[in-house]
């Protein structure tokens, strides 16, 4: 018999196509730099006081929107807004009591901040409606100083698009205007017997201003960020970025006469009228501390003088406050802890 044929072998593999010819040979590409994260806000101590501090940088807490500033006294950073005696956001304040409130006002409105006999504050809002509340969303554009027979005021242009690189601070003495160059440090201070004075913080949009014996404020001009419009609502548009203020007052002598929004809350007997617990403490109040213009003080509170003479019945006290530090961690000078 025949044998079996032999078993097929299988078809050859099909030749591959043809390939071009390789590049030529290159270094491998350098990988790409990491995005760089925003800067920290920084900090210094000013006060040539204290030396142990003095001139010393710190970052400030990532929970600082609005910067921070050092305490000397403990050495340590602080958020501006997070401090007695500040006005910030949706106007956000700390009381000399140490609870924090709201006031709304009123958009295009004018309202008594502090008055006591020797010194008046009051301060301009800016606003948007919202149509599905009752109120208007805020913020302080302006404020104006009142002492003696002078005035200054502090405000915040107009602007659309921001650039924290251009200043949009608007300030006067006496309605002259006030210009310092855009450098930290620069200062400019009046001739009057009570000197006024006002320094540049940095180089744009912030300020120190200082009534000689009566008051220190700090004054930032602020935008309205497209992510706080958007978390909050606003309805900010890309044509006007509601520029305003964020305030910090410190007071070195008021009576105990003293009134207005944030002043009432320094009389040695005052009792906070918002209701606690709730998300948004709100002060009422918009007929009380209503004025009729950014420098008149005719609010039903009033109690400035203009010649700056106290009343007979009143003795002032001093507001040079202890350094605290409480367990919920705020801490420095003028800080009231609470049960």
């Amino acid at each position: 018999p025949s044998s079996p044929p032999p078993p097929s072998s299988p078809p050859p593999p099909s030749s591959p196509p043809p390939s071009s010819p390789p590049p030529p040979s290159s270094p491998p590409p350098s990988p790409k730099p990491p995005t760089p994260s925003p800067s920290t806000k920084k900090a210094k101590c000013k006060n040539k006081n204290y030396p142990s501090c003095y001139n010393l940088e710190f970052s400030c807490p990532a929970s600082c929107s609005g910067g921070c500033q050092v305490d000397c006294v403990s050495c340590k950073p602080v958020c501006r807004c997070d401090m007695p005696g500040a006005v910030c956001q949706d106007p956000r304040f700390i009381g000399g009591d140490g609870i924090t409130f709201y006031f709304h006002g009123k958009k295009d409105k004018d309202f008594c901040l502090v008055s006591d006999p020797e010194f008046h504050i009051n301060g301009h809002f800016i606003g948007r409606r919202n149509e599905n509340m009752k109120r208007d969303f805020t913020w302080v554009q302006s404020i104006a100083i009142l002492y003696g027979n002078h005035k200054i005021s502090i405000g915040a242009l107009k602007t659309a698009t921001w650039d924290d690189s251009i200043d949009r601070l608007s300030l006067h003495f006496d309605d002259k205007p006030i210009l310092l160059n855009d450098e930290e440090g620069a200062r400019w201070q009046s001739e009057t017997s009570r000197m006024a004075s006002i320094t540049r913080i940095s180089n744009t949009n912030d300020v120190a201003i200082e009534v000689e014996n009566i008051i220190k404020i700090t004054a930032k001009v602020v935008p309205i960020t497209e992510q706080e419009s958007r978390v909050h609502n606003y309805g900010i548009t890309k044509d006007y970025c509601f520029a305003h203020l964020e305030l910090g007052f410190k007071f070195i002598s008021l009576s105990n006469e003293v009134n207005g929004v944030l002043g009432q809350t320094y009389r040695k007997n005052y009792v906070s009228k918002v209701k606690m617990g709730v998300l948004m403490p709100v002060m009422g109040g918009d007929k009380e501390f209503a004025t009729s213009g950014l420098f008149d003080a005719d609010c039903s509170v009033a109690r400035f003088q203009a010649n700056g003479e106290q009343s007979d019945k009143e003795v002032g006290f001093a507001l040079e406050l202890p350094s605290l530090s409480c367990t919920s961690g705020l801490y420095g000078r003028g800080v009231v802890c609470k049960r």
